[in-house]
């Protein structure tokens, strides 16, 4: 009887203690993202957080989060472990807050020289950004040229919002850090840039002008399903040139003319980024080899994106479709 009740006592003991470490190994093993605000970082997350928990055994937690400067300090101070498909072009937190080589396809493509306070791997999205135009209003005024042109043409994108001047629909989230109306203003372009808060409703703005076939300037970007579905020309902004200048307390007024924001933006490595205490640790090495190989095309972020946008389509739906569909692709991005 009372070696009965030993066995009893000592098998549950070794089971309370296996459960214990179950339960401190999943926890371990639990990661927090933030939600990408526009549909193509959101897939390339997704991507992420399904190769994360089906492939290597993670569990993640999404959290909703503006993106901008407020996400990159939320994951310097721990609050959220990772974010994915950070545009530098956008960003401004990358130059003060990364301290290292970005590396894209075993070349550096950049370098940073801040705090170390977050760690970024490309994700595979090479994007790239302009103000477009339809081409029906281009092949209906030939001696339209692009963005210098603009002041000749300002009367055909006039609103009764922004009166004798021009409308541009801008970049739809403040936080994205485009500087519309600056950029406008240093250049001589008489238009106002209008916000108007989110990615599906600049789209749908842009969507009613074509269906009515007017004039309409409008902030974009690739890869996404809009170039595909409609025909615009990009207005080609002046060529990139960093600010040695770069504050937004001065308010850009001692770049000129010269350099951003009175350019056209960078070509965009985008990056996944995150906090590297949390990523340092043991248990997050697997993790953080994978986002060290993740490489999502542009191509392949491009069909999720028509399915989720125009065939409204469940993202997570279509992200495994994909995954499944596509095991070659993304094999060689596991440890």
């Amino acid at each position: 009887m009372k070696k009965s009740l030993f066995l009893k006592t000592f098998t549950a003991l070794i089971l309370s203690s296996f459960l214990v470490l179950s339960a401190g190994t999943a926890h371990a093993k639990r990661l927090t993202a933030a939600v990408a605000d526009w549909t193509g970082g959101e897939i390339t997350c997704q991507v992420a957080v399904s190769m994360l928990e089906q492939e290597l055994g993670y569990r993640v937690d999404r959290i909703e989060f503006a993106s901008g400067t407020g996400l990159w300090e939320a994951i310097a101070a721990g609050d959220i472990d990772f974010a994915c498909e950070s545009w530098p072009s956008y960003a401004e937190a990358d130059e003060v807050m990364l301290n290292e080589p970005l590396i894209y396809d075993g070349e550096v493509v950049q370098e940073y020289s801040g705090s170390g306070e977050v760690i970024a791997f490309t994700s595979g999205i090479i994007g790239a950004s302009d103000y477009y135009v339809p081409k029906y209003f281009v092949d209906a005024n030939p001696d339209f040229n692009g963005w210098e042109d603009l002041n000749k043409f300002k009367d055909q994108f006039a609103t009764p919002e922004t009166g004798s001047k021009g409308r541009l629909i801008g970049c739809a989230v403040a936080g994205w850090n485009c500087h519309d109306q600056k950029r406008l203003d240093l250049l001589g372009i008489d238009f106002e840039a209008v916000e108007l808060g989110t990615e599906v409703a600049a789209l749908a703005e842009a969507q009613a002008a074509y269906a009515r076939q007017e004039p309409f300037l409008l902030y974009f970007w690739t890869p996404h399903w809009f170039q595909g579905a409609y025909e615009m020309v990009g207005v080609k902004l002046p060529e990139w040139k960093a600010c040695d200048k770069f504050t937004e307390a001065n308010n850009w007024e001692d770049c000129g003319t010269g350099s951003w924001p009175a350019t056209g933006w960078d070509k965009d490595y985008t990056i996944n980024y995150m906090n590297p205490a949390v990523f340092a640790k043991p248990e997050m090495a697997k993790a953080k080899a994978f986002f060290q190989k993740m490489n999502l095309s542009n191509d392949d972020q491009a069909v999720m994106i028509n399915e989720i946008d125009k065939n409204g389509r469940d993202i997570v739906e279509v992200v495994q479709e994909w995954k499944d569909n596509n095991k070659d692709s993304w094999s060689n991005w596991l440890p």
